[in-house]
């Protein structure tokens, strides 16, 4: 008896002891991105004063967490990416799975910053994956604006659009989470959306969509600096100059509260770039020598790439040709290094802008070039990381399923397997009686359809093959025919000899009475003009009047099923009069 209140008494002290981590922990998400200094101070003096043994696994867990949460917002992405690694690995070995999300999150989240975007987006597919998986809205959330970040620096517009969308509905589900590891503020999803707005020029929404962030309750320490600045630049896009003006002096009042050397640097990059806007380029290149210099210190490769970029700009608009085509080749040096191709694309592009305006056409052509070529091999770049994405999505899906079907056949420990064996030698007899029957009645077995998953229509499968095509980067190439030209009793052995000259993946479909549609996947121009010339030779003896003239298209990024069709008519007409001009 003596024993038993002696436990319940330690259990009644100690309960309190655990409350109170739990509620230091909690207001400790809530501050790491406001106050990243602050927090890792108070994370640091945590783990001098709790002895980590005592602690529970989820505890410790979530105390690394946030530990690797700060070392991202302080830019010390190296030691980020250390404890990430360190943390998944016992959080895999303890069996807590739905710690990992969050870990992969804060390991993406330092190779952005370092501009490694391959490591990052296939950490933030598994995060994702995982995420959804184990039903963790705040490490979903993170990831999702993420992943929405890096779709927006590579302009991939209509993903960043999805996956921001996706974190701005999945967020109220955040705030109620148990236990609560940690989630980005609102603040930064709005911020992000409006940052995509402004790149696709609506500006108007853009402005409107950050200004609303600022009465958020979120929005303090360097979450605001963030803000305005970022809210500074959409004003000037948007023409509205007092606000601008208004933002930055809140700004710069707010900018020596910042903790660390980096914080400021990474401030005084961006308070360039909107000085630069506005026309104080004097300021602007003394805020970017500050800030280069810092960052060169602390190796932050992103952001030096950034900086000499636009002082290089700053210096070129200036008429300092020699000192700003020196800065701009340390900017793609180190992009060509880090394979930052995306920012590649925008030096050449400002070095072809540059000398088009002094009138050195030549040059201007030659960058010009080597913009295009960049882009290309940075799509090809990206292509491969999301094809490698789709196979490790694939081989998840196959296990899985795989882990199901072996579960499905397992029987019964319970029932015995004598039990199980008789059962299903029943069933089987069954099913086959019912068979015999129903032949011997004259009908058809009865057809069982899946519940949930009715067959797609042809137009439906083209459209959901053309957003995969988009998202992997596979080529497709549409063909058009108009089989007007033929007899009506020869359609049936039209469409038999064009099936002949496709290939198990292309899909074929009569659209309307004076359209046949052909989508051919994982086909560029020259192999879809070979198939087109196999088509015409094939089709050509059933012709009643004319050649008939095959319209070609090929997908670029922002078509949709019907702007293909529309450049294929185009083309399609074009070849017929020529050939009536023949």
């Amino acid at each position: 008896m003596d024993f038993r209140l002696l436990a319940l008494c330690f259990s009644l002290w100690l309960f309190p002891a655990w409350a109170s981590i739990e509620s230091d922990l909690n207001d400790l998400a809530d501050t790491v991105y406001q106050y990243p200094n602050e927090a890792l101070s108070k994370i640091e003096a945590l783990e001098s004063a709790l002895d980590q043994d005592k602690l529970t696994p989820i505890l410790r867990l979530r105390l690394a967490l946030l530990k690797c949460e700060t070392f991202v917002q302080l830019g010390e992405n190296e030691a980020a990416i250390n404890l990430g690694r360190m943390s998944d690995a016992k959080a895999k070995a303890m069996q807590i799975e739905s710690a990992r999300p969050y870990f992969l999150n804060c390991m993406a989240g330092a190779y952005i910053d370092y501009g490694d975007l391959r490591q990052a987006l296939t950490l933030l597919d598994a995060s994702i994956y995982h995420s959804r998986e184990l039903k963790q809205p705040q490490s979903l959330v993170n990831g999702l604006l993420l992943r929405g970040r890096v779709d927006i620096q590579i302009e991939s517009e209509s993903s960043a659009l999805e996956d921001l969308r996706l974190a701005q509905d999945i967020y109220p589900e955040t705030l109620n989470q148990q236990p609560h590891w940690i989630v980005p503020p609102f603040p930064y999803i709005q911020l992000a959306m409006a940052e995509l707005l402004s790149q696709k020029g609506l500006f108007n929404q853009a402005f409107n969509t950050a200004r609303a962030t600022l009465d958020n309750e979120q929005s303090t320490g360097k979450v605001r600096i963030n803000l305005l600045l970022n809210l500074a630049k959409i004003a000037h896009k948007n023409q509205e100059v007092k606000f601008r003006d208004d933002m930055i002096l809140e700004a710069k009042i707010l900018i020596p509260e910042l903790a660390t050397a980096t914080e400021l640097a990474e401030s005084y990059n961006q308070l360039a770039e909107i000085e630069f806007l506005r026309g104080n380029d004097k300021s602007a290149i003394q805020l970017l020598n500050i800030a280069i210099n810092t960052f060169e210190q602390q190796k932050k490769i992103s952001d030096s790439l950034h900086a000499h970029k636009l002082l290089a700009e700053i210096e070129l608009a200036n008429g300092n040709e020699a000192a700003g085509l020196d800065l701009m080749k340390k900017a793609i040096g180190i992009a060509e290094r880090t394979n930052q191709f995306y920012q590649l694309v925008i030096c050449y592009q400002v070095l072809s802008d540059y000398f088009a305006s002094v009138g050195n056409y030549q040059q201007a052509n030659q960058y010009q070039r080597l913009r295009f070529d960049t882009a290309k091999h940075s799509y090809e770049y990206l292509k491969d990381t999301r094809l490698l994405q789709i196979k490790a999505r694939l081989a998840r899906y196959q296990q899985l399923a795989q882990s199901k079907k072996t579960n499905t056949l397992k029987l019964d420990t319970h029932l015995g397997n004598n039990y199980g064996l008789f059962g299903i030698i029943l069933l089987f007899l069954l099913l086959t009686l019912l068979l015999i029957f129903s032949r011997l009645r004259g009908q058809k077995p009865p057809k069982q359809e899946m519940q949930g998953f009715e067959p797609m229509a042809p137009l439906e499968k083209m459209e959901a093959l053309l957003a995969s095509a988009k998202q992997i980067g596979f080529p497709i190439t549409i063909l058009l025919i108009n089989p007007s030209h033929f007899y009506r009793a020869d359609m049936k052995l039209l469409s038999a000899r064009i099936c002949d000259k496709l290939r198990q993946q292309d899909m074929l479909f009569n659209k309307e009475a004076d359209q046949m549609l052909i989508m051919l996947p994982f086909t560029h121009l020259e192999g879809a003009m070979q198939i087109s010339q196999q088509l015409e030779a094939a089709i050509e003896p059933l012709q009643s009047n004319g050649r008939v003239a095959i319209g070609i298209a090929v997908m670029r990024h922002h078509d949709t099923l019907n702007t293909l069709i529309k450049r294929a008519s185009i083309d399609q007409l074009s070849k017929h009069n020529e050939h009536l001009a023949h």
